[in-house]
């Protein structure tokens, strides 16, 4: 079942991106020769207009192939043949629906199991809360500096926090005060300041009694920050690899994640709703992390893409083609050495 379900995910997130370049390259009037879900050997296609829409023998990812340059019908524009700015769209598409996935399922999980404010809604006793004098009602604002939106924000600073004290800034009656607080690990090893922040219940559900349901706007809102929590997950964990704080042990690709959706799955089979919670949450975590990676400025990738695109417009005309397409075969060939590392430790693990 693990492996299943690691293929429909990565499915969704792979479809979804190529659909966005299928979409913007089909509005930019580029010829699209055919849109395909999954990859390797094609078996099954069916012409629709002039494209070609097929499913693929390995049901890992997909594509989106579009002409290069002017085809000998007029109507039948390449790539290359339309403008600056709509190439740039097309190459930037795949990432923004990603973004898209992850925030318009984030916001549904938020309507339906509703939403904690950042506000504080108990002191417990011994804890640097207490201590710095913080009391039910303060509004978490900031936290060393950083704006804080949602919950998850909090929590994601929490479990990156080396020691130390912190600097929390919170709203009172219109005021704006700073307190220092010292978190410490709890009987889980989690670290905490000793507060619980003020719970809302689901805009989808009926609403709880004696606790605030939380509107359309501000859920909506909720899940756009919890996105973009995602995002910043995702580039603390490149800054990780690349200082050398992270080790390959403790990096994981589709094999690692196999092992992971096939645990989630264990601990929520009982209930299918879970199952399906936990699920969603995975493609949308995963949804915005292919983003990120998509939009890093490496050859191969979208945003090495657009780096090419961008110095096109600096220069006012084109790189050559051969270079261009060199440095992104370099890029590609980096990238699947990569990989390989990646699944070849993910298979050390299960051995």
């Amino acid at each position: 079942m693990s492996i299943i379900l690691t293929v429909i995910i990565f499915g969704i997130i792979v479809i979804i991106h190529e659909f966005g370049h299928f979409i913007a390259a089909v509005k930019s009037g580029v010829y699209v020769e055919e849109f395909a879900i999954g990859m390797g050997p094609k078996i099954f296609g069916i012409k629709k207009g002039d494209i070609l829409y097929s499913i693929r023998l390995f049901p890992i990812g997909g594509f989106c192939k579009m002409a290069e340059e002017d085809n000998d019908e007029v109507d039948k524009k390449g790539f290359n043949s339309v403008s600056l700015y709509k190439r740039m769209i097309i190459v930037l598409a795949g990432v923004f629906m990603n973004f898209l996935l992850a925030f318009v399922i984030s916001t549904l999980l938020v309507m339906f199991n509703g939403i904690n404010e950042p506000v504080v809604a108990e002191i417990s006793e011994g804890y640097s809360a207490q201590k710095a004098d913080m009391h039910i009602g303060d509004r978490i604002i900031k936290y060393n500096g950083k704006k804080i939106h949602i919950y998850d924000e909090l929590r994601f600073y929490l479990n990156t926090y080396s020691g130390g004290d912190i600097k929390i800034s919170i709203e009172r009656d219109g005021k704006i005060l700073d307190k220092i607080v010292t978190p410490t690990k709890n009987e889980y090893g989690a670290y905490i300041i000793g507060f619980s922040l003020n719970p809302k219940s689901p805009f989808l559900k009926e609403k709880i009694e004696g606790m605030e349901k939380a509107g359309f706007f501000e859920s909506c809102k909720n899940g756009f920050w919890s996105m973009v929590c995602m995002v910043k997950v995702t580039f603390y964990g490149l800054k990780q690899i690349f200082t050398m704080n992270v080790s390959i042990d403790e990096m994981a690709g589709p094999i690692g994640l196999t092992a992971v959706v096939g645990d989630v799955y264990e601990q929520t089979k009982e209930n299918i709703w879970y199952t399906i919670q936990s699920m969603a949450s995975l493609v949308a975590l995963l949804s915005a992390n292919l983003g990120v990676m998509n939009i890093l400025p490496i050859p191969a990738l979208d945003g090495g893409r657009f780096i090419f695109l961008f110095a096109e417009m600096i220069r006012r005309k084109p790189l050559p083609p051969e270079k261009e397409g060199v440095v992104h075969l370099v890029g590609f060939v980096i990238l699947m050495i990569f990989g390989i590392a990646v699944a070849f430790n993910d298979i050390l693990k299960f051995i």
